[in-house]
């Protein structure tokens, strides 16, 4: 029932550049594009942890650049390859954070996967597997730093909230007929089972007890499509 305070921070700006281009070539079989991109920023607004209390705070300068690209190639009618591939180098370069990662930034990510299609039983039968990987991640922009989360309300001094690189496999398969309004899909999600969270932290944290939410195992299914 006390009065409130309020703590005021200087605003946070961003200076953003990006510059880009595409290009279709091939006959438009192949397809490239690409954008290249800075960030640059002051007054960084983000949280730290003093107590049982979270506070907005000042971290100072920070920048981010990196590149995004994709490519699609489509070698012949029943088949597409694509890929993607994105750098990401987003850093803290004054203040608590100096030399940190932003949260939830990883580095490098990429995706590669192809299309094949071919007629099947009076319509056509759709083949898709995907692959995507991406690098180490922090979900906090402390980095899980035991140095600065002496004030937490129990100081957390286990680096753990943090997730190594990891790949993704997945598989679509698809099947609708030439003459009908349904179609069926059968799919793969994580056909490696591979283990990874996808959070990490959170309220918890601040008692010692971070919680962590897991990605989703490997899982089957399927899907059934009516048009009307």
């Amino acid at each position: 029932f006390a009065a409130p305070t309020f703590t005021f921070v200087d605003a946070e700006q961003v200076d953003s550049y990006e510059v880009g281009a595409k290009t279709a070539l091939m006959g438009g079989a192949l397809r490239l594009d690409g954008a290249a991109y800075f960030y640059d920023y002051q007054n960084f607004q983000t949280t730290v942890q003093v107590g049982t209390q979270f506070i907005t705070t000042n971290a100072g300068e920070a920048t981010s650049y990196g590149f995004e690209g994709q490519a699609f190639f489509s070698p012949s009618e029943n088949l597409d390859l694509f890929a993607t591939y994105s750098y990401n180098h987003s850093r803290f370069e004054a203040g608590i954070f100096d030399g940190n990662k932003f949260r939830l930034s990883p580095d490098n990510r990429a995706s590669i996967g192809a299309t094949w299609r071919t007629a099947l039983f009076g319509g056509e039968v759709e083949v898709q597997p995907t692959w995507s990987w991406q690098s180490e991640t922090f979900f906090d922009d402390n980095n899980d730093r035991a140095s600065l989360q002496t004030t937490n309300f129990v100081p957390d001094t286990v680096v753990d909230e943090v997730q190594e690189s990891y790949g993704l496999l997945n598989l679509r398969i698809r099947y609708a007929p030439s003459a009908g309004n349904w179609g069926v899909e059968l799919f793969g999600d994580n056909l490696l089972d591979e283990e990874y969270i996808k959070d990490a932290g959170n309220t918890g944290d601040s008692l010692g007890v971070p919680t962590f939410i897991a990605g989703e195992p490997r899982t089957w299914g399927a899907t059934l499509n009516v048009r009307y």
